[in-house]
C-alpha cells in the first residue's frame, strides 16, 4: 500500500484544447485522485501515489500540449511510527541537501517541499521521511477501517 501525496505541477498550455487533454490524461492516471486543472493559474493539482512514477505522466502531460515546469510542490501527510523523537531540523537539513530539494518543511503532520518533477527526487523524498523514522500516510477513504475487509 502507498502513500498519497497532493502535487501541485505548474503546466502552460500550447494550445486551447491542451487543458481539456491534460485533464484527460490525469484521470486516466493510475494512482491519481482529486484531479483539478486551473488554467488561468497555469497549475495541475492532484493527489498522486507517493512515491510514484511522475516521469511517465510528465511525458504524457508534455504530449497533449501542457508543458510543465521544472519543478512541483508536494505535500505529504506523516505519522511518526518508530517511537523516536524527529528533530525537524535535521529531517530539513536533510531533505534540503539534495539539489533536486528546495523549501523543505516539516509541521510534526505533513512534510512539504519543491522538488524537481523527476521520479528520482520523489524517491529520494521518501527515503528521508523514512530515514527519520517517519510513515507517509495513506489517505482515507469514506469506508475508513473498513476499506481493506472484504
Amino acid at each position: 500500500m502507498s502513500a498519497s501525496a497532493t502535487l501541485t505541477i505548474p503546466v502552460t498550455f500550447v494550445t486551447s484544447s491542451a487543458k481539456d487533454k491534460a485533464l484527460g490524461v490525469l484521470l486516466a492516471t493510475a494512482g491519481a485522485s482529486a484531479i483539478a486543472v486551473d488554467g488561468s493559474a497555469g497549475t495541475a493539482t492532484l493527489g498522486y501515489e507517493f512515491p510514484g512514477n511522475v516521469d511517465g505522466l510528465v511525458r504524457r502531460l508534455n504530449a497533449v500540449g501542457a508543458k510543465t515546469g521544472p519543478t512541483v510542490k508536494v505535500s505529504l501527510p506523516v505519522k511518526n511510527l518508530s517511537g523516536k523523537i524527529v528533530d525537524p531540523t535535521h529531517l530539513l537539513a536533510d531533505l534540503n541537501a539534495s539539489p533536486a530539494v528546495s523549501d523543505a518543511g516539516y509541521d510534526g503532520n505533513t512534510v512539504t517541499a519543491t522538488i524537481a518533477l523527476a521520479t528520482n527526487a520523489f524517491r529520494y523524498v521518501y527515503e528521508e521521511i523514512i530515514i527519520a523514522g517517519l510513515m507517509p500516510l495513506d489517505m482515507p477513504t469514506i469506508a475508513h477501517p473498513q476499506e481493506f475487509v472484504l
